[in-house]
């Protein structure tokens, strides 16, 4: 009876109750509890990534600029299809295109799309799969480029953003700059490299994360203009990883793994050099491809060749100055070959060069002009920095070394954060413009205007 009495308790309501569980139910009870929390969990994390629309949408070309276009986008789920949407604008019914996955170190999984035949300087509306069932990105649109002799078309060279929000506060003009060039809404932008300054800026962590961070501050710009990059010395050197960078962007294979690479555009040919050393010139096979690409461009009827790269060979700012070696390769070969414009930064202030010949000799000006130039003219290097992040040397913009510019200096500025635009037209004419931004929402101005034409300049 003791026995039996010390098997049950008593509870308020008078029932009693075995002092310990069977095995079996304590097992059941502790199973449906975590199928339960797994279950809400799941349900939970479902919600937040439904509510999270596909991101860092950007377009690119691979193939033929005329008539295909790339999309890269990133989504949470990694078996989410890569399928884009697609129609002439105004049409009501979709097309659809299919791709694969990238590989990439982001939270969950880029996509890339290739879309094929389409009408050259046409304007499409598309969207993007996200995850889950029926969720698209919003509708926006892209631009096939314009057959050669057929049609104008606007190109912006940024380089230098930083991220949106530095602690150190020198990101001054990123957000503008990114606004500015979202309502020109360009073609084309070349973005020039130094884009995260992930040595200097770790809010975002690993690498991976400030990537997807510096990829969504550019979507505003990047999912309506095609977006080709070139590396920066941030990129490559300072506590970076280029691959990383480089698996976001999709591009020509050019040579030296996607490093340099080509693409027409209309008369346009650009290239894009990866140049990130300071003092360090280019490696001999470099030069040669160089030499080689724009001999092909120039021999299929290229009008205007048009290098791009990150480290100026004309810069006159003390925090980053000129890079001679650089200047000795790449003058001669530009003049033999007919290029009149090159874009470059690196050094965050504005500079551009008259048009140059017997570089790096004596470097003589053929036009004392501020605005027109002809086919007879030299080569105008352009150093277009910051695009929105100061300095970290100066903690402002670069500071000229002389207060008087040097002889080639057709116009410099150090005071805003800037851009440039071209405006390619078809009859044989490139008309650039620089914008400045203060980064405090004022409108922008124009600090620099000129043009190459292929007739005469007019006296007026």
């Amino acid at each position: 009876m003791a026995r039996r009495m010390k098997e049950k308790r008593s509870t308020a309501s008078g029932l009693t109750l075995p002092r310990r569980l069977p095995r079996w139910l304590i097992v059941a009870v502790l199973t449906l509890t975590l199928l339960f929390l797994g279950a809400t969990a799941a349900y939970s994390a479902y919600k937040s990534h439904r509510r999270r629309p596909p991101d860092q949408i950007h377009l690119a070309w691979l193939q033929n600029p005329a008539t295909t276009m790339t999309v890269v986008w990133r989504t949470y789920r990694d078996d989410t299809p890569s399928v884009v949407e697609y129609r002439l604008q105004g049409a009501t019914e979709w097309q659809q295109a299919v791709g694969t996955h990238l590989p990439s170190g982001t939270n969950g999984v880029l996509h890339d799309v290739t879309i094929e035949d389409l009408t050259p300087n046409t304007t499409y509306e598309y969207r993007v799969k996200g995850d889950y069932w029926n969720i698209w990105s919003n509708v926006a649109t892209l631009r096939t480029a314009p057959l050669p002799n057929t049609g104008s078309f606007d190109v912006v060279y940024v380089a230098d953003t930083g991220l949106v929000g530095r602690k150190d506060g020198l990101a001054t003009g990123t957000q503008q700059i990114v606004d500015e060039i979202a309502k020109l809404n360009p073609l084309l932008v070349l973005a020039g490299g130094d884009y995260a300054y992930y040595d200097r800026d770790r809010r975002y962590k690993p690498l991976d994360q400030a990537i997807d961070v510096w990829f969504n501050q550019m979507m505003p710009i990047a999912h309506q203009s095609v977006m080709m990059p070139t590396f920066g010395n941030h990129e490559a050197l300072l506590s970076e990883n280029i691959s990383l960078w480089a698996q976001r962007f999709a591009t020509p294979e050019g040579f030296d793994d996607h490093r340099n690479y080509s693409f027409d555009v209309g008369n346009a040919h650009f290239v894009s050099i990866f140049a990130i050393y300071e003092q360090q010139g280019l490696p001999k096979a470099t030069l040669k491809w160089i030499e080689d690409d724009i001999k092909a461009a120039k021999d299929s009827g290229k009008q205007w060749i048009i290098p791009f790269m990150h480290v100026s060979a004309f810069a006159e700012g003390a925090s980053h100055p000129s890079n001679l070696a650089l200047r000795a390769q790449l003058g001669p070969l530009f003049e033999r070959t007919g290029v009149k414009l090159v874009l470059s930064s690196h050094d965050q202030a504005y500079e551009r060069t008259y048009p140059l010949v017997d570089v790096p000799n004596a470097m003589t000006p053929t036009s004392t002009s501020k605005t027109c130039y002809t086919q007879n003219d030299g080569v105008t290097w352009i150093k277009t920095s910051p695009g929105g992040k100061k300095s970290n040397k100066s903690e402002a913009f670069s500071i000229f070394k002389n207060p008087t510019p040097p002889a080639w200096t057709a116009y410099r500025n150090n005071t805003m954060h800037v851009f440039t635009q071209l405006h390619v037209e078809p009859a044989g004419e490139v008309r650039v413009k620089t914008f400045g931004v203060k980064g405090d929402g004022s409108p922008p101005v124009v600090l620099d205007a000129f043009k190459y034409i292929t007739g005469t300049c007019s006296s007026s």
